[in-house]
């Protein structure tokens, strides 16, 4: 992973542990491993990194409640 990609999904987490998680990090990043979001936002950082924060945590939020993903 290179910086830019790794630099980005701290931001990700951070930010879905800060809405969804109580600020806890450890969770926000384990969910989002086990939901497979973490590939989907790897694996396509080109487009997604351009997305806005408001944007990325209503899609989180909905991938997350689509998936049975429960976040604290």
């Amino acid at each position: 992973m290179d910086l830019n990609v790794m630099e980005y999904m701290v931001w990700v987490v951070e930010i879905t542990a800060e809405e969804l998680f109580k600020r806890d990090k450890t969770a926000a990043y384990d969910a989002l491993k086990r939901s497979g979001l973490w590939d989907i936002y790897v694996n396509h950082y080109d487009t997604t990194h351009t997305l806005g924060k408001e944007y990325l945590l209503n899609e989180i939020c909905e991938y997350f409640t689509k998936h049975g993903v429960s976040a604290a």
